[in-house]
Parts: C-alpha cells; structure tokens; sequence
C-alpha cells in the first residue's frame, strides 16, 4: 500500500516539477531571444554611432501591458475585420481578430513590476505547498496517520494552494481594471479570457477537506481509546 502512495506521491512532484520546469525553460528561452536581440542591436547602434539610454531595455519591459480583447459585434461575425495576417506557404492574406496582445503605451505605468512582484508571492506559497507535501508523505511512511501534525501539514498545503489560487485572481483584475480604465478601442471591447485554473480552488479545498477527515479520524481514535 506504501509503495503506490508513495508511486503517486512521486508522480504528483514529478508533474508539478515538470510544469514549473517548463515555465522556466519558456521564461529562460525568451531572456535569450531578448539577449540576443539586445546584443545585435548594440553592435548595430555600436557601427552607427547610435547611443541610447543604457536602460531603455528595462523601460521597454516595464511598458509591456498584456490586453485581453473580444472584437465588436461586427467584427465577431466576420464583417468590417481590419486586421490581417499573411500565410507565408500560400501567401493568402487573411482576415485576423485579435484576442491577446501586447501594446506598448507612452506613459507606461510600470505595472509589469507588480505583475513581478505576484509572481514572486506566488513562487512562495508553492514552495510552502512542497515543504507541507514532502512533510506529508514522511508522516504516512512512518505510520503517523493520526496525528495532528498529518492534520497541519494537509492545512499548509490547501491554504498555500488556495493562496495560488487567489493570487491568479489578483494579478487578473489588477491587470483588467488598469486596461479598462487606460484604454478604449474602437473595434474591441476589453475582456478577461485567461483565468485562473479552477483545479487550484478544488485542489485546495480538498486538502483541507481530506485534513478535517484525519482530524475526525483522531478523535474517534482517542475517544475510543479512553473508553477502553
């Protein structure tokens, strides 16, 4: 019975490692596209003589503004579509909505540094669900079921879950809130489209569930044992 749990257990951190590596590989592969563009991009500047702010790469990024749109009734039907897009195998020219996108104001107001810093509390509480969760499997291959550190690291990892959770929400709205009261299109409405994955709320309310179970657990089991 150990060996599968402890087989699940290895295949939960595997998975969770497996997605975290991946993100870093994603956010490690586009720091060296955006070297490697920054680097050419001095040696041309360097050639022409072109000086520029030594910071003005970090003022680009801090501009960056993700926006989520939907087009306008028109456009949703495939009428009056303005943007365009070209298919390089066949060269057809096609209509194009955009949902997602990237948009650079003049007057950025640095928001990616917030955005930064969520993803850094983020970062936190998935090392906390980790810790609770190594600590966890410990306590079930040394046979402490019942006791009420099984109870506190099972609290640790919902709530730390359930954090995540929030924290998705948070950076979400915060994101939202500044579009809509910094811009307006003429041919999109602004929108939420990426939410937070409901896997973290059911995910975290299940651990405290499966926790208030080995509380219950406990207690039938002491009262039991003062009634012999």
């Amino acid at each position: 019975m150990k060996k599968k749990f402890n087989l699940y257990c290895g295949l939960l951190i595997a998975a969770i490692v497996f997605g975290i590596g991946l993100t870093m590989f994603e956010t490690g592969y586009r720091m060296y596209q955006g070297g490697k563009i920054g680097w050419e991009l001095a040696e041309k500047d360097h050639m022409t003589g072109v000086k520029r702010d030594p910071f003005w790469s970090i003022n680009l990024m801090n501009r960056l503004t993700p926006v989520e749109m939907m087009p306008k009734g028109e456009l949703l039907l495939g009428m009056n579509v303005n943007d365009s897009i070209v298919n390089l195998k066949t060269g057809e020219k096609m209509p194009m909505m955009t949902v997602q996108a990237l948009v650079l104001p003049e007057n950025g107001k640095n928001r990616m540094r917030v955005m930064q810093g969520i993803s850094l509390i983020g970062s936190f509480l998935i090392i906390v669900f980790l810790v609770a969760f190594i600590k966890l499997v410990i306590s079930v291959n040394k046979g402490r079921l019942f006791e009420e550190s099984m109870e506190t690291q099972l609290a640790w990892g919902g709530w730390a879950v359930f954090g995540m959770y929030l924290l998705g929400w948070v950076s979400t709205l915060y994101n939202y809130f500044l579009n809509v009261h910094e811009f307006e299109f003429e041919a999109y409405d602004l929108s939420i489209l990426q939410k937070p994955d409901i896997a973290l709320l059911y995910s975290a309310f299940g651990m405290l569930l499966v926790g208030q179970i080995f509380k219950i657990g406990r207690t039938m089991k002491e009262e039991q044992e003062l009634t012999i």
